[in-house]
């Protein structure tokens, strides 16, 4: 039997162990908060998919068949684990308190991480988060962060579990490509409205790859901002050519309020690549760390599905 059909004998296995506790049908349906008859109808039913009689019903008592004896002991097995679990959970809960410092880079913790940790939250009452907007690498120890989102390679002595890829793209309104044009090639970007960060020196100055080709061009524009959410919203409002990092802009082209321009070629810069969850060995020891880290390990493997929606990051 698959476990599709298992899944609704279940309630009926607890049926079997409350009638038998109870000693009838009508004792058993007044501690579940039913009738007699559905009770009975959760026998039949379970009855009719092990092809087994497990009770011998008379007009003065139940009887368990040798075969209801055997099934009633696996189904107190079941209910037994599952009170365990239960209370293994409500232990897990209870044991999870005290504050976790978070670092990330400013638009993945603001629009990737931030949106999913109510849920945390809510789980873990006795649970305390700081969140810490960084796009620098943090030194966890000095700045007392237990737990850190970083680009490049994680530093040594730390736990470094793979978050997800970044690439760095170009993206337009389709309004504006209408308007001023497709680029071609790289080099056409020099006469377009281009939105770069303006963070720090260079940043005006793009290099892009396409396999061995390489294009370096000056790009200048009306508009620059060191965070992609202001960005993606000045290239869907019509202002220019905006670079983000790919994972910002899945919603936009879905809607297709952006498109990609040059697709093909990767802009090179310092917000992208891979990124690592870091946090140290002997934190993850402690509870309030281990829910965490879990946690967010979950939000990286459903960006891998695509099952996370894609809000602006930098």
């Amino acid at each position: 039997m698959r476990t599709n059909e298992l899944l609704p004998l279940l309630s009926d296995l607890a049926a079997l162990v409350s009638v038998t506790e109870a000693g009838s049908f009508s004792a058993a349906a007044r501690a579940q908060g039913t009738t007699p008859s559905a009770v009975s109808r959760q026998i039949a039913r379970l009855e009719a998919a092990l092809g087994l009689t497990v009770l011998e019903r008379s007009t003065r008592r139940l009887r368990l068949t040798a075969g209801g004896q055997e099934v009633l002991r696996h189904a107190r097995a079941m209910l037994d684990a599952t009170h365990a679990a239960c209370d293994g959970a409500a232990s897990h809960a209870s044991n999870v308190e005290g504050r976790v410092r978070i670092a990330a880079p400013k638009a993945a913790l603001r629009q990737l991480i931030h949106p999913q940790l109510p849920a945390l939250l809510d789980a873990y009452p006795r649970l305390d988060l700081e969140l810490m907007m960084s796009d620098q690498a943090v030194d966890l120890i000095a700045e007392g962060v237990d737990i850190a989102l970083q680009f490049g390679d994680p530093p040594p002595g730390f736990v470094a579990r793979p978050f997800m890829e970044v690439r760095t793209l170009l993206y337009a309104s389709p309004a504006y490509l209408v308007r001023e044009g497709t680029p071609q090639h790289p080099a056409d970007l020099a006469r377009h409205s281009c939105l770069h960060l303006a963070e720090l020196p260079g940043d005006d100055e793009w290099c892009l790859v396409r396999g061995a080709e390489r294009s370096v061009v000056h790009v200048r524009g009306r508009y620059a901002s060191n965070h992609s959410e202001i960005r993606r919203d000045a290239a869907e409002a019509g202002y220019g050519i905006a670079c983000l990092p790919d994972f910002t802009t899945r919603q936009q082209l879905a809607s297709g309020t952006l498109v990609p321009v040059l697709p093909g070629w990767q802009l090179l810069g310092r917000y992208q690549g891979s990124t690592w969850l870091i946090y140290h060995a002997d934190r993850y020891r402690a509870p309030r760390v281990r829910v965490v880290v879990d946690f967010m390990l979950g939000i990286a493997d459903r960006l891998g599905k695509g099952v996370v929606g894609m809000p602006a990051g930098k």
